[in-house]
């Protein structure tokens, strides 16, 4: 068990700099979360994960599941956070996180990490919060199958079945997955089929040659206004490996395309929208403790929308870092971003970060610097059913920094604490009237992070904490955030756990909503080798609260629900 830990900790961050680093050479803020340690508690959709990270909120302002999902990092909104899923960046101003928030499950993820901090430098716009960086899952060892199923509360049922492994060189991951529920407030019924698939063939001892999938289809009854329906889809090629001892190289071509359209009693709503990139990262050891990491991209994207909207975009650009380690334990770094946006200009971003290892103390200490930006949206340059556009709009900036200490004990605990702030400049008013506008003045989210983690009892008891204090953020945002667990092996195959989220008093830029606490109690009992029980009690206390609250039309969230299921490998 004490070894099971030490590599639960130690897993390569990949976000940080693009390519793979030990958690010690990296100098942002960053949060790993294990999709297979998460079903096992019960927790098997990507916004509920997502909670389990210092400095983020993620959630829902439209509805229980299945409805548009909001992710608040660091104080900031939905649409200044980047996705990037798979190499390939899904988000940006106008086509925003929110679809891929709203049911999408850990059962096919591999990856999941959470880049905290302005990262502009690295990812470019829509950075200012951060970027939430997702994987499908890779095959790994023998072949082995796994089908899973759960039913319970709200006439809800879910089943996904996955197939993964390595013969030869090439390694497979395929699942398929269905759920549906009427959820506990009436007309918010909603199903969704998805698909997952990664194929990597090994050429030669140092290359891979890669292709990743990914599908959903999903139907949202929006409380009785709408039928909404998204329909959409990621493919991705790449090719990674090393040109020399000292260069290695990843190349990734990518095509998405996501189509919504939304059916209410006014009309038709909807929107089309492909986009394609192409990406090239390479990592260069000038000396032992130098590495030189550059790349260059290009991104088309095409939206179009039921209101006259129609409009390509081309976005390209190239960026350059140096990492710099004078000492085994002092790693430094400095990044440096240029990117053309063809809609209205171009923009230079920059970042400097340093990590400092105690190891006698087993102590780390990060800091770092940077900017980033969010760029007008389509429909703020183009105009919409709001108003009409406006084609002088600037990109609003921002300047975050953050700083932290990371103490681990005796290899089965670790705490993490860091300060950070964000200031952002010329802010989009997009519903200003007659057209939108930047705002004069400096909008600021500040505040501090508290993330925790370990093992006691003969490490038969884990614990998880991550705790989120805003002083200062966008849209009201509660000023304390929890989410805590206690896990506990009664058993070698039985587990027992409970776990709380609590938000303080907020508004998200709506009417006042009192704060919530939601408490759940979760258990899996191992039948046998390969068959696995469990069983979930959400909201046991059936607390009342509301998810939001705009113009008075309060949105109630989900009462006290049981599920069951089982999980079967082959």
């Amino acid at each position: 068990m004490h070894a099971e830990v030490e590599t639960e900790l130690d897993e390569l961050i990949v976000s940080a700099v693009r390519m793979p680093r030990e958690p010690a050479d990296v100098t942002a803020a960053v949060s790993q979360l294990d999709p297979e340690e998460l079903e096992k508690r019960g927790v098997f959709t990507l916004r509920e994960a997502l909670n389990e990270s210092p400095g983020v909120i993620a959630t829902s302002t439209g509805g229980e599941t299945g409805a548009l999902g909001s992710l608040f990092i660091r104080g900031t909104n939905t649409a200044y956070s980047q996705l990037v899923v798979d190499g390939m960046r899904l988000s940006d101003s106008t086509t925003p996180m929110g679809s891929m928030l709203g049911a999408s499950r850990v059962f096919d993820l591999g990856r999941m990490e959470i880049l905290r901090g302005a990262q502009g430098a690295a990812y470019g716009g829509e950075s200012i919060g951060g970027v939430l960086y997702l994987e499908t899952a890779r095959g790994v060892g023998d072949p082995i199958g796994t089908w899973f199923a759960e039913a319970g509360s709200f006439d809800s049922f879910s089943s996904g079945l996955r197939y993964q492994g390595t013969e030869k060189g090439l390694s497979y991951f395929l699942s398929a997955g269905y759920e549906e529920t009427e959820n506990d407030f009436p007309k918010q019924d909603f199903n969704q089929a998805s698909t997952a698939l990664r194929l990597e063939q090994d050429i030669g001892k140092e290359w891979q040659l890669g292709v990743t999938y990914r599908g959903v289809d999903a139907f949202y009854n929006n409380l009785g206004n709408s039928d909404d329906h998204l329909d959409a889809s990621l493919v991705t090629l790449y090719l990674q490996g090393k040109i020399t001892d000292a260069w290695r190289s990843q190349t990734l071509l990518g095509f998405q395309q996501e189509f919504y359209d939304s059916d209410s009693q006014y009309g038709n709503y909807g929107t089309d929208m492909r986009a394609t990139a192409l990406s090239s990262d390479h990592d260069l050891t000038l000396r032992e403790n130098l590495h030189l990491l550059w790349g260059v991209f290009g991104h088309r994207s095409d939206f179009q929308n039921t209101i006259g909207t129609d409009a390509e975009r081309d976005r390209y650009g190239a960026h350059a870092a140096l990492e710099w380690k004078p000492l085994p334990t002092w790693q430094n770094y400095a990044a440096l971003r240029w990117e053309d946006y063809a809609a209205y200009g171009e923009e230079e971003t920059w970042r400097l970060g340093t990590a400092y290892e105690i190891k006698s103390t087993q102590t780390i200490v990060r800091a770092g610097i940077g900017t980033s930006f969010r760029a007008p949206s389509y429909l703020d340059i183009f105009g919409s059913s709001y108003g009409v556009g406006n084609p002088n709009l600037r990109a609003e900036s921002a300047l975050g920094w953050d700083i932290g200490i990371e103490q681990r004990i005796d290899d089965d605990h670790r705490i993490e604490l860091t300060f950070f702030r964000n200031e952002i400049e010329d802010r989009i008013d997009s519903f200003a009237d007659p057209r939108p506008i930047n705002l004069a003045g400096e909008a600021v989210s500040s505040g501090l992070e508290l993330g925790a983690k370990g093992r006691f009892f003969h490490e038969n008891v884990s614990y998880r904490l991550a705790l989120t204090y805003l002083d200062k953020s966008l849209s009201d945002q509660p000023r304390e955030h929890w989410q805590s667990g206690l896990d506990w092996q009664v058993t070698p195959l039985w587990q027992l756990g409970v776990g709380l989220h609590a938000l303080s008093d907020h508004s998200w830029g709506g009417s006042p909503i009192d704060g919530y606490a939601i408490c759940r109690l979760h258990t899996n009992y191992q039948v046998r080798e390969n068959i696995r029980l469990h069983a979930r009690w959400e909201n046991f206390t059936d607390e009342e609260y509301f998810l939001s609250d705009f113009y008075g039309d309060a949105i109630v969230g989900a009462g006290s629900a049981l599920y069951g299921g089982v999980t079967v490998e082959w």
